[in-house]
């Protein structure tokens, strides 16, 4: 049982990372793809530049937003390791009763 929950967590974690990866990275090639793309039908310079800058903001900021839920955490540190401690004891009171039967 517990190994099905530590590949649940590897398995959330690298949906997590590939999240990540993609909203950094589909922002700002879609806005210099955007800004090359009106430079060259312009003939002014300038357009490719300001589309990775806008690319770059938007790709923070599509980053921030789905890492916020991981961030917030209601339980401080101090509150996380008594419910881990307890919970331990627990399952040794249980595992012992189990040994007992």
């Amino acid at each position: 049982m517990r190994d099905k929950k530590q590949y649940k967590a590897v398995a959330n974690s690298l949906v997590m990372v590939l999240q990540f990866g993609i909203n950094v990275i589909v922002p700002i090639l879609l806005c210099t793809l955007i800004g090359t793309f009106i430079t060259s039908k312009t003939g002014k310079q300038g357009f490719a530049i300001g589309g990775i800058l806008i690319g770059i903001v938007a790709a923070f900021n599509g980053a921030y937003r789905s890492v916020r839920g991981y961030l917030k955490n209601e339980e401080s540190p101090g509150q996380r390791a008594r419910r881990l401690e307890k919970e331990a004891l627990d399952n040794n009171k249980a595992q012992g009763e189990l040994n007992r039967e």
